[in-house]
């Protein structure tokens, strides 16, 4: 994380795997959360909201790889990109290299940060869980897109050189 007003650098992790995307939760609000997508079924998951010194961020890491090969899904695909739905930002599309689309929402802990040893504040990352999960192509999903004004709307591509236009309901009750 790179500090354009300060011309330095805020931040910086390893994920141990190559990074294919990342996304905020919200540009219009104070920084949140994050979502990295990488290689290898995975993605992280950062609260942003507190910074510790030496630990930086907290963060919870899920693989999608054992839910995909449970549906016929390529076992250790890449995972594009989270895109959150703009209407719920704690709601996110997670687009994968087998062609799946799945839907996962973020539950905040009970506290969001906590004091460590020397007094200073540590932040408690929440939990991560899978609402949906569809298999749309059989090549990678390398695009999407919310739409802004009707919750659950969607646009996105593939490999397949295939664009879909779907929709997700019952996202008002989460």
């Amino acid at each position: 994380m790179f500090d354009l007003k300060m011309n330095q650098l805020r931040w910086e992790t390893n994920v141990k795997n190559g990074v294919c995307g990342v996304q905020f939760d919200r540009r219009d609000i104070q920084m949140n959360k994050f979502a990295v997508t990488c290689l290898e079924s995975q993605f992280h998951v950062f609260d942003a909201r507190t910074q510790h010194p030496q630990k930086g961020f907290a963060s919870v890491t899920c693989s999608v790889k054992d839910l995909n090969s449970s549906s016929g899904g390529a076992v250790g695909s890449t995972v594009w990109a989270a895109h959150h739905l703009p209407q719920n930002r704690d709601v996110c599309m997670i687009e994968s290299g087998d062609g799946s689309l799945s839907l996962w929402r973020y539950q905040y802990p009970d506290q969001r940060k906590v004091k460590d040893s020397e007094g200073r504040e540590l932040g408690v990352a929440g939990s991560m869980q899978r609402l949906s999960h569809r298999n749309i192509s059989s090549q990678p999903v390398n695009s999407f897109d919310w739409s802004p004004d009707k919750m659950g709307l969607f646009v996105c591509s593939a490999f397949d050189q295939c664009i879909r236009v779907g929709f997700v309901t019952k996202l008002n009750k989460l």
